[in-house]
């Protein structure tokens, strides 16, 4: 994990929708709602931020049509480690849908007791583009909302 460069995993084709979306799934409300404040300073008051304290939660919404709607570049943050599903399990279960939206989707994970294991296997998987070491910094927010808006 890397709070200092742009790994390559950041590039990524411009879609440049005119709506973004943020879904943040984290069983931690204040992290949730530090994360919300942040993404509101940095980007917009107008963008749709969903907040989820399980993964299950979260699961119940990304099954939805309106999860898979085109009109939106959709960013998802979740900690890989929470209790009920962790960030691994989740990637498995959506992969259909994820691979319906590849195009629009950005995943991050944060953890701060990620193991090499862990972090080579997240890495790996084509939907995620970085995990980044807790707890959520305006930096890496900022990092966030450039890979979609910017991309290399």
């Amino acid at each position: 994990m890397s709070n200092t460069s742009r790994p390559a995993y950041f590039v990524k084709q411009s879609v440049n929708r005119q709506f973004h979306r943020f879904i943040l799934i984290d069983t931690d409300s204040v992290a949730l709602a530090r994360a919300e404040s942040i993404i509101r300073r940095k980007k917009s008051r107008h963008s749709e931020i969903m907040l989820f304290s399980t993964a299950k939660e979260a699961i119940e919404y990304m099954v939805t049509e309106d999860f898979t709607r085109e009109d939106a570049d959709t960013v998802v943050l979740a900690d890989l480690h929470m209790p009920d599903i962790d960030g691994l399990d989740l990637l498995d279960r959506m992969g259909n849908t994820f691979e319906a939206m590849k195009d629009r989707l950005y995943i991050f994970f944060f953890s701060d007791s990620a193991r090499p294991d862990e972090v080579k296997s997240v890495l790996s998987h084509i939907y995620v583009i970085w995990l980044f070491r807790k707890p959520i910094s305006s930096e890496n927010i900022g990092k966030i909302i450039d890979c979609f808006q910017y991309p290399l």
